[in-house]
């Protein structure tokens, strides 16, 4: 792992009108690892991704990406820069077709330097075939599972370094969060890093180098996912010993 984090928050403050739901955050992610973000509802978990998106104001504190200060970048410049986000509730494009959602997002990729392979059509239809298999078909009469694996390919043709995933298991079928997140190493393993904000914390666990937990805005507990203990989760997660970490 570099020495140096590929994103990275410090007293990073943020929230919306009169509410503050971030609280002086210390945070990375480092080039090619998962990260899992947890916590419970209203925590401040999809305030946090928003923030480094552009998508909600940062009140104070830095965020920075790639070495570049990105705190006060908005958010369509955001994508060029190697930053994706994957949103909770999809948000894909109804009328259109699969692959229509597909290549929308190709106009803001990042440019790739010379041998870097890139996330193409044919690719993604390696990574989910159903979505070659229904490509021609409009989004919205697909599954919410194949609609989910359109969000993430939506968001891999923009060429990430670093892929934001929020609650991409949100009301899915069992089998069919398996088969989303049985991508995710495929992703890794191509070059992207990844921080996902999860609610099952044993999903969470199992999918990721890192997990941290926020509790009311501020993270309570950070580490190795293989060497937290359950114990130590739900003491962070339910706000009974903030010591813990």
């Amino acid at each position: 792992m570099n020495s140096s984090p590929l994103l990275a928050a410090r007293a990073l403050s943020a929230g919306y009108g009169d509410f503050q739901a971030l609280f002086s955050v210390d945070f990375d992610v480092f080039a090619g690892e998962v990260v899992a973000l947890i916590g419970a509802n209203g925590a401040g978990k999809s305030t946090m991704l928003k923030s480094f998106v552009g998508l909600v104001p940062i009140r104070a504190g830095t965020v920075t990406f790639d070495g570049r200060d990105i705190s006060k970048m908005p958010a369509h410049a955001l994508a060029s820069q190697g930053l994706a986000l994957v949103p909770e509730g999809r948000r894909l494009f109804r009328g259109m077709t699969v692959e229509d959602n597909l290549r929308v997002a190709a106009d803001r990729a990042r440019r790739l330097p010379a041998g870097v392979p890139a996330w193409t059509l044919e690719r993604l239809y390696d990574l989910f075939p159903i979505l070659g298999e229904r490509r021609g078909q409009a989004v919205e009469k697909l599954s919410g599972g194949q609609q989910q694996m359109v969000a993430i390919g939506r968001a891999l043709i923009t060429q990430p370094k670093l892929l934001l995933c929020d609650e991409i298991s949100l009301g899915l079928a069992p089998r069919v969060i398996g088969e989303i997140y049985a991508m995710l190493p495929v992703i890794q393993q191509s070059g992207t890093a990844i921080l996902l904000v999860e609610q099952d914390v044993t999903l969470a666990s199992r999918s990721s180098n890192r997990i941290c937990c926020l509790l009311e805005g501020r993270i309570v507990l950070s580490g190795r996912s293989s060497e937290i203990s359950r114990e130590a989760i739900a003491k962070a997660y339910f706000g009974v010993g903030h010591e813990v970490g």
